[in-house]
């Protein structure tokens, strides 16, 4: 019943509204077909919109994921000052995305931003960080990578634990080591908590907001405008409401995260037959 009322309802409301117009006031208006959808997927804006959304999330589910497996593999073994990494490492876990988002804001500010006063000592011009396309799009990525980076890091750092020491002993023992011992040995071990970060994190990184928010308002020039924002800025952000638009990105971005949690799934469970 919880379901029914919570979840499946709204959505079949937000299916019928995407499928309807809207008047001069906000308001629902006449049937108007798959006009909504056909807009999206046929204006350039649109498309881009969808593009950036997946670029950051593939973007920011890889830095976060490789920067956490990089953290945590040390950390397997007793190490001094062992314990205080690992605090300092599952710190991010405590933030929220705006607290997150805003301490990055100050970083990556032109004039005061401590990026650029790093660089400046060096004697280098620091960019506008937030000014270029490209640059805005890395760092809003960055920025979820490192709100993610403390959940990521303590789901390695427990599945790392949980491998058996005599079977990295052996591997070093017949001469893997380095690299080596990381690619053949360590990360098909704990390749279950890799796929489940997968998962999470690219589904997590489709609906990108609050960074986008507070960083750039999907800026400059819409280059970092991501679908859950699109569907923000034409529900609420840009002047009268277009709820039948908005509608049509919101079943656009369930459809999508329903597609790439079923691929990711069905990848593995190839691997899982095969291997």
């Amino acid at each position: 019943m919880l379901l029914l009322v919570f979840l499946y309802r709204p959505l079949a409301a937000t299916v019928g509204l995407s499928f309807r117009g809207t008047g001069l006031l906000g308001n629902p208006t006449r049937f108007v077909g798959l006009d909504n959808y056909r807009e999206l997927f046929t204006d350039p804006a649109s498309r881009r919109v969808l593009l950036t959304t997946l670029v950051l999330s593939v973007l920011s589910t890889a830095l976060a994921t490789g920067g956490a497996l990089a953290a945590a593999l040390p950390l397997r073994r007793r190490i001094p000052g062992g314990p205080v990494f690992r605090t300092v490492f599952s710190v991010p876990f405590a933030y929220s995305a705006a607290t997150a988002a805003t301490c990055f804001a100050g970083m990556f500010a032109p004039s005061v931003g401590t990026l650029n006063q790093v660089l400046a000592w060096f004697g280098l011009p620091g960019p506008d960080w937030l000014q270029s396309p490209t640059l805005a799009v890395l760092c809003v990525a960055v920025t979820t990578a490192w709100y993610e980076f403390g959940f990521t890091f303590l789901v390695l750092l427990a599945a790392l634990q949980g491998v058996p020491g005599e079977v990295l002993e052996a591997a070093e023992l017949d001469g893997a080591g380095g690299v080596r011992l990381v690619r053949s040995i360590i990360v098909p071990l704990v390749s279950p908590s890799l796929f489940f970060l997968a998962v999470t994190q690219t589904v997590s990184g489709l609906q990108i907001f609050t960074q986008v928010q507070v960083l750039t308002k999907g800026g400059p020039s819409g280059s970092t405008t991501t679908l859950v924002y699109e569907l923000y800025r034409r529900a609420f952000g840009a002047g009268l409401p277009d709820y039948g638009r908005s509608s049509a990105v919101a079943v656009v971005l369930v459809v999508l995260v329903a597609l790439v949690t079923v691929t990711q799934f069905a990848s593995w469970s190839r691997k899982v037959t095969t291997s």
